[in-house]
């Protein structure tokens, strides 16, 4: 894990940049996605950077940008799934190819874990596709838990994480 990386929340002007940072990061699972369902997502993505709703936080490698997620304290406002109320969710977390293996996902998770823990959160969950293998693997190494009640039907798998 390199030295030097902040977790901080995104600045204004930062948007556009984590914007692209997350659709760069993403851009290897297009070819597994019919064209207007990819359209859909990279809309998505758009709309959840630049909502006002949530936390968007990056990981800050001596004034650059290494990757991001959105965190929700209120899952409601993630407008995905229909998660228990007083959960917390997180979602989009991106680190661009080039830039993985350094710990910067595991940073970001652990700060959404953090925040819902200083906030007596007692359970955080997220959606993540079945073919994003990494990204299960990390959620799993922290302590995730499958949580297939709350899978969608075409679509992302569920998993919870309980913190009390």
């Amino acid at each position: 894990m390199e030295q030097g990386i902040n977790i901080r929340e995104a600045k204004a002007e930062e948007l556009d940049e984590v914007e692209n940072l997350v659709k760069a990061a993403y851009r290897e699972f297009q070819p597994l996605l019919p064209a207007a369902a990819w359209e859909r997502w990279m809309d998505n993505i758009s709309e959840t950077i630049h909502s006002p709703l949530g936390l968007l936080l990056v990981a800050d490698n001596q004034g650059k940008i290494e990757g991001a997620v959105k965190f929700y304290p209120d899952a409601a406002q993630s407008h995905l799934g229909q998660w228990p109320a007083g959960a917390a969710s997180m979602r989009l977390l991106a680190v661009p190819p080039a830039h993985r293996g350094r710990g910067y996902g595991r940073l970001l998770t652990q700060a959404c874990l953090k925040r819902a823990r200083e906030l007596s959160i007692p359970t955080i969950f997220l959606y993540t596709g079945t073919f994003m293998a990494a990204a299960r693997r990390l959620y799993e190494n922290l302590g995730f838990q499958r949580s297939p009640e709350f899978d969608r039907d075409p679509g992302p798998i569920a998993y919870r994480l309980d913190l009390a």
